[in-house]
């Protein structure tokens, strides 16, 4: 995917978000629902969240270092305001700096805009699927080619950098196979950690399905029921006890 493709779905998913913020705010009721996949959040968490992060990246790519989040705290107003603007100023922020500029990441090995204009796209993209799951209506399907980007961008950066560890074993593999797009994964445990590779190979379980489900799987969104699945799951439970963010 280019910056183009991530910069237009940045802007659809937080114009969603903004729309869902300013319904809330007509209808405070909607602010105490409960985001079953984010934990105890109500919907008011979440989007007050989504708002901390807009402010959190701008600052830290406006200062050249990481931000302290707890500097961040809520301007008077409404909260739905409140995202609106931090959403907004970050656009500006990210179209006035084009991917190959130089910025602070959290990724050692990507210190480039580049990291944020992919990351953004898929908190945006994240966040939209979980208001709406708070709202009790059926989610708009997230398109197959972010969503297999979505996997990768799991794998090779927050895996790598976060959790290099995580889902440690002993020469178990997994397999995920996207049915609508091309994306593969094989993923195996190791004693240090798991390794991931972009093929088809037999496996000890496998699990295929939607691009979508295989990010929102991998995200801990929803279980490996959701797939199709061959071989034993408890593979597949493991994984979402195990990777977590």
């Amino acid at each position: 995917m280019d910056a183009t493709e991530y910069a237009e779905f940045r802007a659809a998913e937080g114009a969603r978000l903004n729309e869902i913020a300013a319904d809330a705010e007509r209808s405070p009721d909607m602010w105490s629902r409960r985001v079953s996949s984010c934990g105890d959040w109500t919907l008011e968490a979440l989007i007050a969240h989504c708002a901390t992060v807009w402010t959190f990246v701008r600052s830290s790519i406006t200062a050249g270092a990481r931000v302290d989040p707890v500097t961040i705290s809520r301007p008077a107003g409404s909260v739905s305001q409140w995202h609106a603007d931090a959403f907004d100023a970050l656009t500006d922020l990210m179209t006035e700096r084009p991917p190959d500029a130089e910025a602070w990441t959290w990724d050692p090995e990507n210190r480039s805009m580049s990291f944020w204009w992919r990351r953004m796209a898929h908190e945006s993209t994240m966040h939209r699927w979980d208001a709406e799951t708070a709202l009790g209506i059926t989610p708009a399907s997230i398109a197959p080619e972010l969503a297999v980007d979505g996997v990768d961008e799991l794998f090779d950066v927050y895996v790598r950098v976060r959790r290099p560890d995580a889902f440690a074993g002993n020469g178990e593999t997994v397999h995920l196979h996207a049915t609508d797009a091309d994306g593969e994964w094989v993923i195996t445990r190791t004693p240090d950690g798991m390794q991931v590779e972009r093929t088809h190979a037999k496996s000890d379980v496998a699990a295929r399905g939607p691009a979508q489900d295989l990010l929102l799987f991998a995200w801990g969104r929803i279980g490996p029921g959701r797939l199709e699945t061959f071989g034993g799951t408890d593979l597949l439970d493991e994984w979402q006890r195990d990777v977590r963010f």
